[in-house]
């Protein structure tokens, strides 16, 4: 029994590469930036990211996927951003170039950040996906992995906040893709934005007295080739949020959660989370876990000239 899961699993991460290159991550909720291009600047600092996520651990050929992020402000109203993505799944190689630019811009207690992302995306499958019994050698879409497929993508975002209480944010992921090799059939590598989206409303409540904040939030995405999902999600910050702690629902068929735990010491950010079904499935596997580590250098106030008196 154990050797089937182990069979659909690996056939199930072969075909998940087919489908997307769009990453998976559970710890959005604490470094928005990771999916959402108008976070990019919006908290006033450098932040130099590096994250690392393995799903499904334990069953050959699971989806493991390392980023490298870096985001910041130039002047008051612009940020940018860029990153290193790879991620390998079965025979598949996915790496990905990406740079974001954010325009930010306060209204009264209004606090918001528009962002594009340019993601470059290099897609190549090794030759011995052809010894794999789950897959049709005669595909002409695996005809085209093998070679290399070399993708254009665009995707939109937006971040708000109000009052520092009430934020809210979404992502349009997939706005124009395109390939940029030469492309001899037909396949869906090329669809534009067909109803992608992520939205997430959310609410920072200050416990009075107590030292701590309350962030309930929810999220709903439906990304390329996945059905839609919904995120429940709670987390608590504490001893001024040296302390942080989360957890997440996922209310699908079987359902699904996450655990979340971090600390932030001065500019210095460490986050854990651990996935899990609640399905038969995760019998057989170890779960999901991500791991982040950051570092904020704050932004430099302006230097002001004084006026030379004549």
């Amino acid at each position: 029994m154990k050797n089937i899961f182990f069979t659909l699993a690996f056939a199930f991460a072969t075909l998940s590469a087919f489908a997307q290159e769009q990453a998976v991550y559970s710890q959005y909720h604490v470094f928005p930036v990771l999916i959402n291009p108008g976070y990019a600047g919006f908290e006033n600092n450098h932040q130099f990211l590096a994250n690392a996520r393995s799903s499904w651990t334990g069953f050959p050929g699971r989806p493991s996927t390392y980023t490298l992020l870096y985001n910041g402000p130039v002047s008051d109203k612009l940020a940018l951003g860029g990153g290193l993505f790879s991620e390998t799944a079965g025979d598949i190689k996915t790496t990905k170039i990406q740079l974001n630019y954010a325009f930010r811009f306060k209204i009264q207690k209004v606090m918001m950040g528009l962002g594009l992302s340019t993601d470059f995306i290099n897609k190549k499958a090794d030759t011995e996906i052809l010894m794999d019994r789950t897959v049709d050698i005669n595909d002409a879409t695996l005809e085209s992995l093998i070679d290399g497929q070399q993708i254009f993508d665009a995707s939109v975002g937006g971040y708000l906040q109000y009052d520092e209480r009430f934020f809210a944010a979404f992502v349009l992921p997939n706005t124009v893709r395109t390939r940029l090799d030469e492309v001899l059939v037909e396949d869906n590598t090329t669809n534009n934005n067909g109803g992608h989206y992520i939205f997430q409303l959310g609410y920072i409540l200050n416990v009075p007295n107590q030292n701590f904040k309350i962030l309930p939030s929810i999220t709903v995405r439906k990304l390329r080739n996945t059905p839609s999902q919904i995120d429940i999600h709670v987390q608590g910050r504490f001893l001024e949020e040296k302390l942080i702690a989360g957890l997440t629902f996922r209310p699908s068929t079987d359902g699904s959660a996450v655990c979340l735990l971090g600390t932030k010491v001065n500019n210095f950010q460490l986050f854990y989370s651990y996935d899990l079904s609640f399905s038969n499935f995760q019998r057989y596997s170890g779960g999901s876990h991500e791991l982040s580590v950051a570092y904020n250098i704050p932004r430099k106030a302006p230097v002001v000239m004084p006026e030379v008196q004549n």
